[in-house]
């Protein structure tokens, strides 16, 4: 994967940078130059407070480039490897077996997109994963007190990279008021305390934002009109069929595409045969039920989803795309296919389900090679 990353980001036109990316950059150079929080503004007369998007990710790859000594640039890219070898870690730790597996989730044509871009989405993914696993601990009573400590810091760091990461305050929140419910008020007001630390820190980074620039979030975000109602299902509908179809996106204006009708076809025939094997020997979905990581993953992903649903109702900011989606889908994904990898392999059927699932994100991650280059540069060898 990180050989196809680097590939990719070699070959690409803009080196896997957009007009965020270059935000990110744009912050974690002035800080190596010595300006601060400023960067640059668009007339070139002077610097603005960077507010438009949370500080973490160019943070990171300040320090990156001054502990690497690469340029900010490559400690972007050379981060979202290090980001990807941590997830593959802590996968590890999940399912030692199977855990091939589900790092093979990472090959689906939505995570090699959001990790070859210079974009906050890559650590974003990572987060959540931790958040996914410190609740878990929490609800199996591992390690109690320092898990609830672990979840307060990654509620925070998960704003500190995306404004939307507020979303992750929910989760203690949400399993305090649980916990509260089952009589456990030690245990509740632990988990209320661990959501209202990161609001309190949420509070006053955006109210630092307002005396420096004049806005929460470095602009009106309410001003621009947004889609029609109708629109904007058609837009949601959209970009959930593209986040689940795994090894490549419908576009409207590469029409016909047949690669992408070979691949949805041979997609819905994988996961026909996945469902077969699988439904031969157990009911997944009670055994999904069985799995509390794999119900708080799921739980995670649709918090997360009605947030950003929410948000994007009321604010005009990016399409709901694999950029915004992702967050929804990579946890899904995961918890799905964690009950998949923790079945007991008593059954062909069910060893050749595993690895259905693994053939069929490997497609998806050699196909995202940069075919009309290697394609290109096949030709010019005849």
């Amino acid at each position: 994967m990180a050989a196809i990353i680097i590939f990719r980001v070699n070959v690409h036109g803009s080196g896997y940078l957009s007009p965020d990316s270059e935000a990110y950059l744009g912050l974690a150079q002035n800080l190596k130059e010595g300006h601060g929080l400023y960067t640059m503004n668009a007339n070139g007369t002077g610097r603005n407070y960077f507010s438009t998007w949370p500080v973490g990710y160019p943070v990171l790859i300040y320090l990156f480039s001054e502990i690497s000594m690469l340029d900010v640039y490559w400690s972007s890219k050379v981060l979202n490897l290090i980001f990807l070898g941590c997830g593959f870690l802590m996968l590890r730790h999940l399912n030692r077996s199977y855990a091939f597996i589900l790092a093979s989730v990472y090959g689906a044509y939505t995570y090699m997109e959001v990790y070859s871009f210079t974009w906050s989405e890559a650590p974003f993914l990572l987060g959540i994963l931790i958040l996914a696993c410190l609740t878990n601990q929490v609800w199996l009573n591992v390690k109690v007190n320092r898990s609830i400590l672990l979840i307060c810091l990654t509620c925070i760091c998960l704003f500190l990279i995306r404004y939307i990461g507020a979303f992750s305050f929910g989760v203690p929140a949400l399993l305090g008021l649980y916990f509260a419910f089952k009589h456990k008020y030690k245990l509740g007001i632990k988990l209320f305390l661990a959501a209202i630390v990161p609001a309190l820190f949420a509070g006053a980074y955006l109210y630092n934002n307002y005396l420096q620039s004049g806005f929460t979030t470095g602009f009106d975000r309410l001003d621009g009109k947004t889609e029609s109602p109708g629109n904007f299902v058609v837009m949601l509908l959209k970009g959930l069929i593209n986040e689940f179809l795994i090894i490549r996106e419908f576009r409207l204006q590469n029409q016909p595409d047949y690669l992408f009708y070979l691949t949805t076809v041979l997609q819905l025939l994988l996961l026909a045969f996945i469902t077969m094997k699988l439904k031969r020997h157990y009911a997944f979905w009670q055994e999904l039920r069985k799995r509390s990581f794999s119900l708080i993953c799921v739980g995670i992903g649709v918090l997360y989803f009605l947030a950003v649903l929410v948000l994007r109702s009321v604010s005009h900011f990016d399409d709901l795309d694999y950029r915004l989606l992702s967050p929804l889908s990579f946890p899904v994904f995961i918890g799905i296919i964690y009950t998949v990898v923790t079945l007991p392999d008593n059954h062909k059927d069910v060893v050749q389900a595993k690895y259905a699932i693994l053939a069929l994100f490997l497609i998806s991650l050699l196909l995202t090679v940069p075919k009309n280059f290697v394609v290109g540069q096949v030709q010019q060898l005849f």
